[in-house]
């Protein structure tokens, strides 16, 4: 258990010599048994707690003396100064005093005083110790439970941190929302699979619709919800908390607070995103010009030319066909930008920083960052060629998208809109220079 330093230093003056009054909060019956505490303490302490037993025996002082009193010997780190606040918040007579301990042990940040406090909260007489103790007993479990845990077990299982901090309704959300957005995915491309099949069957051309690219905006959204699953436990941690301990803070936005982040005017004003956003297009576009041109168009067909958009096995005209493709990728790149910015910026660069310092944590976050993008390319023709050319060109992305967190306040919401938008706009331009090799682009036909 840690005290401040400050709190040390004041404790030998004014509020050690309120703490010696406290021998004279027992009730009447009980005020001359166990003043004396039983563990041993330091000379300068055991000089209080002696005449702390002197002012008992010479009459009991005004309960707002006594809460004083229990205030100060809040601030001393010894086990006896705990047993005398659990005495005092199980038998002081006046209820005030309860409360003053009830809340002097929450401050000690120990864990195995809930189970007093829950007692405490369920036989007290004087519904506002009970209700302080209630609170009390949520506060000293919080400090049981490790924000690194809670973080790791949702990490390996959707919403499963969740569980770790004794919060079963929402990890089931999590977990069945994953497993929802997981069954569908599959049965739309299951159902599509047998389509095609019957599609296929006779003569002439034949271009069946499909329903399978919906699949991927599911598989996108179940993923992310996942990686914002991490973070939301790693922050829920810290918070019940009250972020106590930790050099940086850490966001309280939630879940409805970055869906709609990036159409927020507030957040689009901000100099870290108008003018960021270009930059980054422009260099991304640059970047993918040398070294994969085929990636800008390698199509014979523009958006601009003749021949409408393929969506979802239909062909419609380049109006609508454009409109239908900006809402599939609306849909595909939210939650991305949600998600990994609620993974890596919000769960993964706090706790970096925290164990190495703000800018090493952030350079090992943008690091990792980079690194697993690595991914994206694995299975394509000369994948880890292109991954060798792109991690280092994503890290740098990532990086911007790490000191625009900490330079907004350790927020997210105006790196969730900067990776939103700069997805987005990369799909779009990829769109209209090549709108035949979209994910939604499907086309099935027989040649004869």
């Amino acid at each position: 258990m840690r005290v401040t330093c400050r709190f040390k230093k004041i404790l030998p003056g004014v509020f050690l010599r309120l703490a010696m009054v406290l021998g004279a909060v027992l009730p009447a019956a009980s005020a001359s048994a166990d003043v004396q505490p039983a563990t041993p303490l330091p000379p300068a302490e055991a000089e209080a707690w002696t005449e702390a037993r002197a002012f008992a025996d010479s009459g009991s002082p005004l309960p707002k003396l006594r809460v004083a009193a229990t205030v100060a010997l809040a601030g001393v780190p010894t086990w006896a100064a705990r047993e005398r606040l659990l005495l005092l918040a199980q038998a002081d007579v006046d209820p005030g005093v309860r409360v003053a301990a009830v809340q002097a042990l929450a401050s000690r940040r120990d864990p195995t005083l809930e189970p007093i406090l829950k007692m405490v909260a369920a036989r007290d007489p004087a519904p506002q110790v009970r209700a302080a103790a209630a609170h009390a007993a949520v506060l000293v479990a919080a400090f049981g439970k490790r924000p690194a845990t809670a973080a790791g077990f949702s990490l390996l299982c959707p919403g499963c941190g969740y569980f770790y901090l004794r919060q079963p309704l929402r990890a089931g959300a999590y977990l069945g929302t994953t497993a929802a957005l997981l069954g569908a995915a599959v049965a739309l491309v299951g159902d599509d699979g047998a389509r095609l099949e019957l599609g296929t069957r006779g003569g002439g051309p034949n271009t069946t619709p499909t329903t399978a690219p919906l699949a991927i905006p599911l598989l996108i959204g179940a993923q992310n919800l996942w990686f914002y699953g991490v973070f939301g436990a790693y922050r829920d941690a810290r918070l019940a908390r009250g972020d106590a301990g930790y050099t940086y803070p850490i966001t309280r936005e939630g879940l409805d607070d970055l869906v709609t982040a990036p159409f927020r005017p507030r957040v689009l004003a901000r100099p870290w995103f108008w003018a960021g956003l270009p930059l980054l297009l422009g260099a991304a576009v640059g970047f993918t010009a040398l070294v994969d041109r085929d990636d800008l168009g390698g199509g014979m067909r523009r958006l601009g030319d003749p021949g409408g958009v393929w969506f979802l096995g239909r062909r419609f005209g380049t109006k609508t066909g454009f409109a239908l493709g900006e809402a599939y990728y609306g849909s595909l790149f939210l939650p991305v930008g949600v998600g990994e910015e609620a993974l890596f910026r919000g769960a993964l660069q706090p706790g970096m920083t925290e164990t190495f310092g703000l800018w090493p944590g952030w350079a090992i976050t943008s690091g990792i960052f980079g690194g697993v993008h690595a991914f994206n390319f694995l299975g394509q023709d000369q994948g880890l060629t292109l991954a060798a050319k792109a991690v280092p060109f994503i890290t740098v992305v990532g990086s911007y998208l790490g000191v625009v967190a900490i330079r907004t306040g350790y927020t997210l919401e105006t790196s969730v809109a900067l990776h939103f938008w700069y997805d987005f706009f990369l799909g779009t331009i990829s769109f209209i220079a090549d709108p035949d090799n979209q994910p939604f682009a499907l086309r099935f036909g027989m040649p004869f």
